[in-house]
């Protein structure tokens, strides 16, 4: 409504693009998490996953995709805060505290400017806010769960509802690595013979074996959180590309739209399955990251960043045009590709935090856990272990800088470039008029009069205008729904 139907068949393709390379990175960390309690074929895993998650979402759609979800959460949060929990009663939370603090693991006032810093209080802060506006603002397979609640008041409340439970999940996530770093400060596992960790990404599920192994049953509970968190997201994903390409690709496009309702669920069904081994493809491109993390950033500032540089510019300002704005996410797109790619490929050297093996027996790594009293083997002192690398070698400046920047800088150049191209074209081309509706209820109030608002709400409620014409109450209803439609969009 804001720009036209080709910038929403534009920004659906790259929408498609970046979730399908999103699950890559979600279904290849567990994978990783099974490869360290079993042992099993770290591909094998991936495969085996990726045809359960794709069976249940292509049999049950976003009904199956809610319902596994709930149960899906309650075992992720079962499992980080057992994690918490028991190394604390072992420890003790104030020892946990001081071991991270000393080993430099618990920063909270790092206000460096340096933009090559992986983590500092500006690009974490900024990462969050375009993400969360990102995630819950435009990501379709987000939007689908709040248009399944029924009404826009219900979808408030599940939002507000839900950030009291992100605040306990994110904090207890990362009190996971807190406490890991604090069990294993003495003797890391990523560089003791006698473990042989692949991963970084594998510490979590190589802990829950420690701490839990002796207890039945709870072992199996906490890793299968660990899946859960990617089952969750590849569902929704799953769900939400079929959803997109069914909507913005054939229904528009194709012959479908004359065929009934149920070929359109069978061809949905076809669609699920084939992005599912789409995205097993792709999982061996983003197992070549150093981690999950630093791809799911990757990927995310160079799809989602510019996607929402669209939104922004189309809710916020007057001047934006199709063609202005279709030049603008073109140039964020290929400048962040090129950032993402170039770093992965230049491997810039990363500081590394102070790691030890100080403490690790000699004969296995699992004597770091003495007795059934769970003491803990601790002998020496925290001793700084650099990573050997080849700090001297020239790297591009723009491929050192951290991938938390990317986000924001791919948001801004669409932003900027789009601003000052639809300014350019205004002078060439034909406009049509902005209708209120479509832009933020901030910018609306500012700029457009209520008259004006209302004259736009009729534009696309015929049946408003028609029941006010004619007096008639049988159009109360639809207009109604209209009313409903026009708030959960403006929302």
């Amino acid at each position: 409504m804001r720009f036209g139907k080709t910038t929403r068949t534009v920004a659906a393709m790259f929408f498609t693009l970046q979730m399908i390379l999103y699950m890559a990175v979600v279904l290849y960390a567990p994978s990783l998490a099974l490869n360290a309690v079993t042992g099993l074929p770290t591909w094998a895993s991936v495969i085996s996953l990726a045809f359960v998650c794709t069976f249940y979402c292509s049999l049950g759609g976003l009904k199956a995709v809610l319902w596994t979800d709930v149960f899906q959460a309650l075992l992720m949060y079962v499992t980080i805060i057992a994690v918490v929990v028991k190394v604390c009663i072992i420890m003790g939370f104030k020892e946990v505290h001081d071991i991270a603090s000393e080993g430099g693991r618990i920063i909270f006032g790092n206000f460096s400017t340096d933009l090559t810093q992986r983590y500092t209080v500006w690009n974490t802060v900024m990462a969050g806010v375009l993400f969360s506006f990102h995630t819950f603002g435009t990501n379709q397979a987000q939007i689908q769960r709040m248009l399944s609640v029924g009404s826009l008041k219900k979808a408030q409340h599940a939002l507000f509802l839900s950030l009291p439970l992100i605040l306990v999940f994110n904090l207890f996530t990362f009190w996971d690595g807190v406490v890991i770093y604090s069990l294993f400060h003495d003797c890391d596992p990523m560089k003791d013979p006698n473990v042989n960790l692949n991963s970084a990404d594998q510490l979590m599920p190589y802990t829950i074996v420690k701490l839990f192994s002796h207890i039945p049953g709870l072992t199996g509970l906490c890793i299968s959180g660990v899946f859960s968190a990617s089952l969750s997201t590849v569902s929704s994903a799953v769900n939400s590309l079929t959803a997109v390409t069914m909507e913005d690709f054939i229904r528009p496009y194709c012959f479908c739209q004359r065929l009934s309702e149920s070929w359109m669920a069978f061809i949905a069904k076809i669609l699920a399955v084939g992005y599912g081994g789409l995205t097993l493809l792709l999982t061996f491109i983003v197992a070549n990251f150093r981690g999950v993390i630093e791809a799911s950033n990757v990927v995310f500032g160079m799809v989602g960043g510019p996607v929402l540089g669209i939104y922004m510019l189309g809710m916020f300002s007057k001047t934006a045009n199709e063609p202005g704005t279709l030049i603008g996410l073109a140039a964020g797109f290929t400048i962040n590709a090129w950032m993402g790619f170039g770093s992965y490929f230049a491997k810039a050297y990363v500081p590394a935090l102070p790691q030890s093996l100080e403490g690790c027996p000699s004969n296995s790594s699992s004597a770091i856990f003495l007795n059934t009293t769970e003491e803990i083997f601790v002998e020496g002192g925290l001793e700084a272990m650099g990573l050997t690398q080849d700090e001297e070698r020239y790297v591009f400046p723009v491929y050192r800088m951290s991938f938390m920047w990317f986000p924001f800088i791919g948001a801004i150049i669409v932003m900027i470039v789009g601003y000052i191209f639809s300014f350019l074209l205004s002078f060439c081309i034909d406009v049509p008029d902005i209708k209120p509706q479509t832009m933020s209820p901030f910018v609306r109030n500012l700029y457009f009069k209520s008259e004006n608002a209302a004259e736009g709400t009729k534009a696309i409620c015929p049946e408003v205008e028609m029941s006010e014409k004619k007096g008639n109450e049988n159009h109360t209803g639809s207009a109604n729904n209209c009313h409903t439609n026009i708030a959960m969009t403006e929302s």
